[in-house]
């Protein structure tokens, strides 16, 4: 805003969609507030820049009819208030962004609200960079294998059927 004031131009580069956990819409308040105009240059979500990179469809006729994006982090370590049976709906794949720090919390109450413990999961470290790492693994395992993994950046979870397609992937590429 002081920047703008002042006659300069601003750019706010941030990777993927501005407006889906990225506080695009925020700032955007701000500067319509300050009276100052701006303009906003779509990208795609992690969510899809991740599931792509992975080949893994969000949806898919007989896996998931939807999906879903939830934050996995609230603000000064606020607890996560999800409708978690909701989120447990199998017919549905659900993304977790930002969720390392609660993933135990965050597995532990998907299962406890009727998802299966064996249900899918890719998680993905610095996704559609250079140094994007990912593991595939069962809900139930996902806490210990998040942490074995040593993640250092942003994670994205990918928890559903969906992600069965990339395991199936795997194994056939190992047995080749």
């Amino acid at each position: 805003v002081r920047l703008g004031r002042a006659g300069r131009t601003v750019v706010r580069l941030k990777g993927g969609d501005p407006f889906i956990f990225g506080r695009g819409s925020e700032e955007a308040a701000e500067l319509e507030r300050a009276g100052i105009p701006y303009e906003v240059i779509p990208g795609i979500t992690a969510a899809q820049g991740c599931a792509a990179s992975a080949r893994i469809p969000l949806t898919h006729r007989g896996l998931a009819t939807g999906v879903r994006y939830v934050t996995g982090h609230r603000k000064a370590n606020e607890p996560l208030d999800l409708d978690w049976a909701k989120l447990s709906d199998p017919e549905t794949t659900l993304v977790v962004y930002m969720g390392l720090a609660n993933i135990e919390e965050i597995a532990g109450n998907l299962i406890a609200n009727g998802l299966s413990p064996d249900t899918s999961v890719l998680a993905v470290c610095q996704g559609t960079t250079p140094r994007e790492q990912r593991i595939c693994t069962r809900l139930a395992a996902l806490p210990a294998a998040a942490k074995e993994a040593g993640f250092a950046g942003p994670v994205l979870f990918i928890i559903g059927r969906v992600v069965a397609i990339a395991m199936k992937r795997n194994e056939h590429d190992d047995a080749t």
